[in-house]
């Protein structure tokens, strides 16, 4: 029966729109309040104009980075702001004279709506947002405007929406939770943000805590914005334990590798295992750390590459850190020499190769070392320290190794090639030679 008397006036109002709109243009009070909106717009632009040199003063009192944004804001807010102001102004005084402004009422609604899009504009950065937030605006508005809003909201708080034996919702609470779920999230953004910047500015924060904070946030301040929500708007959220207790299992069984990444990210974090910046070495090459997420660190090469390895990778192989502790690195070369060589001489001249070698570090000093005696050469080991492998390895390698070959060249110590030896061992001479069997 409700709903039947709903749409009848619904339907009422509807169809006495036209009519109700040609008796507002009809009656006399129509073009004044068409004047007034037109002054007050005009002037509301014009003293935004003059006001623009004291906003730019006014921004010189807040942090220099919020500067430029607080000039757009202001100059983009400011007229429309005090076209409301006037426009409230005016309407306050026909109200004491008596005077039904309607057309004014509904300039001032219109200009809310659009003060509430130009403030978010600046915050919402998704173009679909944008546009959503702009036809929740502007549809409210119009709602008011035609005097539909109250219908509405009484049609959807009747219309309820029934889960379990006991327990229900209205249409109209569920849209108040996703509304102000959004507005929530998006608060929630914005201060993620703001205490990033604080954290990574922080000087008595390591890196590795930086981002276990980081992390923190990202994880609890969406599921602090969904609990208030849902209780800001009545929902008892003891009658969802049974059914997030059981999707929570599927996805914790859908999800191991998952959450086993999870964990093993806040182990390397908390351990002070891995941070951004260090060095370490995956696959048979390496790279430094540019980013610890919740599920992988970013590693990337000298090649340019960057591998995304999965928390768990380094808890199951272990980590080489080349810089936990230390940046200092110690490079092994191998060289090799004939064995008519002189190895005490190829020594010496391996140890003056390194030293001559802009990255290698004076102290420790280099050594060179003799390996073993292989089947075609005597194996020697150049060992040398350098403090910065960010810069590459294997480029101080071939540095070493050009300046060993033009020593060797010099002092004509001889590389070795493999060789074998052939002895040919001749038969012994046939007691039966010369008789043919028979």
């Amino acid at each position: 029966m409700n709903t039947i008397l709903h749409t009848w006036s619904l339907k009422q109002i509807l169809s006495d729109l036209p009519r109700n709109f040609a008796a507002q243009v009809e009656a006399p009070a129509f073009l004044m309040q068409c004047g007034l909106i037109a002054v007050t717009g005009a002037c509301a632009f014009w003293i935004g104009w003059l006001i623009r040199p004291f906003l730019t003063k006014s921004a010189l009192r807040v942090p220099r980075s919020w500067a430029p944004t607080f000039i757009r804001v202001c100059q983009s807010v400011a007229p429309p702001v005090i076209w409301l102001v006037m426009l409230w102004l005016g309407a306050g005084v026909s109200n004491l004279l008596v005077t039904p402004v309607p057309i004014v009422n509904a300039g001032m609604l219109l200009l809310v709506a659009w003060i509430f899009i130009r403030l978010l504009s600046f915050t919402v950065k998704s173009p679909i947002a944008s546009v959503a937030i702009s036809v929740v605006a502007w549809s409210i508005a119009a709602l008011s405007i035609l005097g539909l809003l109250d219908l509405l909201v009484h049609q959807l708080d009747t219309c309820m929406i029934y889960f379990g034996n006991k327990h229900c919702l209205t249409a109209l609470t569920v849209i108040e939770a996703l509304l102000l779920l959004a507005v929530l999230l998006w608060l929630t953004t914005l201060l993620s943000r703001f205490l990033k910047r604080l954290i990574v500015n922080s000087e008595s924060l390591t890196p590795s805590l930086q981002v276990l904070l980081i992390q923190s946030l990202q994880i609890l301040l969406p599921i602090i914005a969904v609990v208030i929500a849902l209780s800001a708007v009545g929902i008892n959220l003891t009658a969802f334990t049974v059914a997030f207790g059981t999707v929570g299992l599927g996805i914790g069984l859908g999800m191991q590798r998952l959450t086993a990444n999870l964990v093993a990210g806040l182990s390397l974090l908390m351990g002070k295992t891995i941070k951004p910046g260090d060095i370490i070495e995956y696959k048979n090459s390496y790279g430094w750390v540019t980013a610890m997420g919740a599920r992988y660190v970013t590693l990337r090469t000298r090649d340019g590459l960057e591998h995304l390895v999965p928390n768990d990778y380094f808890l199951e192989s272990g980590v080489e850190n080349w810089s936990h502790s230390d940046l200092r690195l110690r490079l092994h070369v191998p060289v090799s020499i004939a064995y008519e060589s002189d190895v005490r001489e190829a020594i010496a001249l391996c140890i003056d190769a390194a030293k001559s070698v802009t990255r290698v570090l004076d102290r420790p000093e280099p050594l060179c070392l003799l390996k073993g005696f292989g089947d075609s050469s005597i194996d020697l080991e150049i060992r040398m320290w350098i403090e910065d492998p960010r810069n590459g390895t294997m480029n101080v390698k071939s540095e070493a190794l050009l300046a060993v070959w033009d020593r060797f060249k010099k002092a004509g110590i001889r590389f070795p090639f493999p060789q074998r030896d052939v002895h040919i061992i001749s038969a012994p001479p046939s007691s039966g030679a010369g008789t043919s069997p028979s």
